[in-house]
């Protein structure tokens, strides 16, 4: 009796170990996220939303921790380095083609572009600890009381924004509620506190610009045909020179369902001439209540512009924009 308590101890132990094992966890990853390329050692704790496209890849040690009502969208071509954290609270939405480097933690709601570049330990949280609502009390207890009150705690979580083509330094920290606007550099070890305008360069705690990398104007009208015209097709467009070289024959630049044009602010009309990507498909695209069918054929489409910022449309599947323009 004592023999067979000690071997169903023993085979108990080696059932343990056979689940801890690293061999398992790559088996069991495979299993259930095909296509994804990942290291085995990714931890992965999923009771929410996960989605992610073609050649994504996440490096060792990685936490991916998504509780239930909250998702987690990676877009094509991400890279993820090694121990990084990512951790929802309601969205966190990383575009194709982003990169972020070793040890970086992104917290809560944050919204990342497509060919970002976070370097190394950059830090984003939508989140925040409250030391003045009740300055007696204990920091901790204060953030407690906030997590009991309806109404302050649907304000806890302000979505971080960084739009297309960014670079972060390493160290870098961005605070809840910020938007760092497309093409923006920020330095190394930089705190940043405020919004960044597009194209601007960012230094210091807290940030401060300090340079644009160009002289950001948007125009009346912009055509997928000059390069110059390239930062006004805001976000949501393939816009890499491979992506450009291979959508060419196409007639436009190629968006996402969701997507973005920049013009002169204005309380006026924007026009897109605009298609379908695909011949077999009609689409329906939407801007500010007023909706168009897209066919594979050309179209000259109206829709009420934004007097603030980017103009935002959102399509039932990718569409081709070879021009935009206000009347």
């Amino acid at each position: 009796m004592r023999g067979e308590s000690v071997l169903r101890s023993l085979l108990g132990s080696l059932a343990v170990a056979f689940q801890r094992s690293i061999f398992l966890r790559d088996f069991n990853n495979r299993r259930k996220f095909p296509g994804l390329i990942q290291s085995p050692t990714v931890t992965h704790q999923i009771d929410g939303h996960f989605d992610y496209g073609r050649g994504v890849n996440i490096g060792d040690g990685c936490n991916l921790i998504v509780p239930p009502k909250a998702e987690l969208l990676l877009g094509d071509g991400c890279y993820i380095g090694r121990y990084v954290e990512l951790g929802p609270s309601g969205s966190i939405r990383i575009g194709a083609q982003t990169s972020i480097q070793d040890r970086s933690i992104l917290i809560g709601d944050v919204a990342i572009g497509r060919y970002c570049m976070l370097s190394l330990n950059v830090l984003m949280t939508s989140g925040t600890h409250y030391f003045q609502n009740a300055p007696h009390l204990l920091i901790r207890d204060q953030d407690f009381l906030v997590s009991k009150d309806p109404i302050l705690s649907s304000r806890h979580s302000r979505t971080i924004r960084v739009e297309d083509d960014c670079w972060l330094g390493m160290n870098a920290v961005v605070m809840p509620g910020v938007t760092v606007g497309r093409g923006c550099v920020v330095g190394a070890s930089a705190v940043v506190t405020h919004d960044i305008p597009p194209y601007s360069v960012a230094v210091g705690a807290p940030a401060r610009v300090i340079k644009s990398r160009f002289d950001f104007t948007p125009p009346r009208s912009i055509t997928w045909r000059d390069d110059r015209h390239i930062p006004y097709f805001y976000s949501g467009f393939l816009l890499s020179q491979s992506e450009r070289e291979r959508h060419g024959a196409l007639g436009g630049h190629v968006a996402d369902a969701r997507f973005s044009v920049y013009l002169t602010p204005t309380n006026s009309i924007i026009w897109l001439r605009v298609r379908s990507l695909s011949p077999a498909n009609s689409v329906n695209l939407t801007c500010g209540g007023v909706s168009h069918v897209l066919e594979a054929q050309w179209r000259d489409c109206d829709f009420p512009a934004s007097d603030q910022g980017p103009t935002r449309f959102e399509a039932t599947a990718p569409v081709v924009v070879s021009a935009a323009w206000l009347t």
